[in-house]
């Protein structure tokens, strides 16, 4: 090896200042769009794209599309080591879950295999279904009728039927909700 060659190679492997700077560029804009609540989805579960997540008003309704933290269940570890929830801020850490509020306190859920009814009335696309995509089993929620308590909301996402939602999971706490959302730019 000729003499001063390893200073060279050395000193070409270490990033330059418009490496460096870019680098510092991407980090504050991922940091300055994550406290402004931009947040971005690319599950199937809700419509992929950017969602801006704002504080939670109370009373929670019906209709409202929500980011929440599942409780640390072993339904929720199952979903975390099957992939479809990836990493994040909640407890367990795993990231929130973005779905529509199907259910509040005073509603009355039935819950079938072949659906999730609402005050009576059956929620799209929320069939229980016994494999997920890969063919595992899944373990549904057990069919009965669920009054929805004070303090609970059920959580199901019509827009896609193999939706990881409270068919699976049942209420959630209202105090795991974290934020309300709002399409800026979805597909579909």
């Amino acid at each position: 090896m000729k003499r001063g060659t390893s200073s060279r190679l050395a000193r070409s492997q270490q990033p330059g200042p418009t490496a460096c700077a870019f680098g510092t560029l991407v980090a504050a804009t991922l940091v300055t769009a994550w406290a402004v609540g931009l947040r971005v989805n690319d599950t199937t579960s809700m419509p992929r794209g950017l969602w801006q997540v704002s504080g939670v008003a109370a009373p929670l309704r019906r209709g409202q599309i929500v980011t929440v933290c599942l409780p640390d269940t072993a339904s929720s570890r199952v979903a975390v080591a099957r992939g479809y929830l990836d990493a994040g801020t909640c407890s367990g850490g795993y990231e929130p879950l973005v779905k529509p509020i199907a259910a509040v306190a005073g509603d009355l859920v039935t819950v079938t295999p072949q659906g999730v009814n609402v005050d009576g009335r059956l929620v799209d696309n929320t069939a229980q279904r016994v494999r997920d995509s890969a063919g595992r089993p899944l373990r549904p929620f057990p069919p009965g009728v669920y009054p929805v308590m004070p303090g609970q909301v059920w959580l199901l996402s019509g827009h896609d039927g193999r939706s990881f939602d409270s068919r699976y999971f049942g209420p959630v706490p209202v105090t795991n909700v974290r934020g309300l959302a709002r399409p800026l730019w979805v597909l579909g």
